[in-house]
């Protein structure tokens, strides 16, 4: 198995973990950087496509610090298994950010895109479900 493929596995939220938002500190502002993130994708996507070195630069190097944020925001004292698949995930979103910096690959970016996409609606089923 791949080290994709690992990440991507170890990363599945099992049924039996908390909601997400409860591996996070209490923290209201996690939607809002899932969302921040994803429009950090979105500019990154656009300069890729435009050929804008540094447009892309600047937008993988924001998401980068989105993810870090996040990474920061879990609390590791409380949230269990989730906050470690949640830790093992935003560490393989990073090292793909790098990644796709380094290769412009727009699927990649595509399929980071479509992860976090996953985690926001993740959150707010969680919160809906509390």
């Amino acid at each position: 198995m791949s080290d994709r493929n690992d990440a991507q596995a170890g990363a599945r939220l099992s049924p039996e973990a908390p909601p997400l938002g409860q591996a996070h500190a209490a923290d209201a502002k996690i939607p809002e950087r899932y969302t921040k993130l994803l429009d950090a994708l979105s500019r990154a996507d656009r300069a890729l496509e435009a050929r804008d070195g540094d447009g892309r630069a600047v937008s993988l190097a924001d998401a980068s610090g989105i993810v870090f944020d996040l990474l920061y925001a879990l609390d590791f004292r409380r949230g269990g298994e989730t906050v470690q698949r949640l830790a093992a995930l935003y560490g393989y979103i990073g090292n793909e950010l790098l990644n796709v910096a380094r290769t412009g690959d727009r699927q990649q970016l595509a399929h980071l895109r479509d992860m976090v996409a996953t985690l926001r609606k993740s959150w707010y089923d969680g919160e809906a479900a509390a």
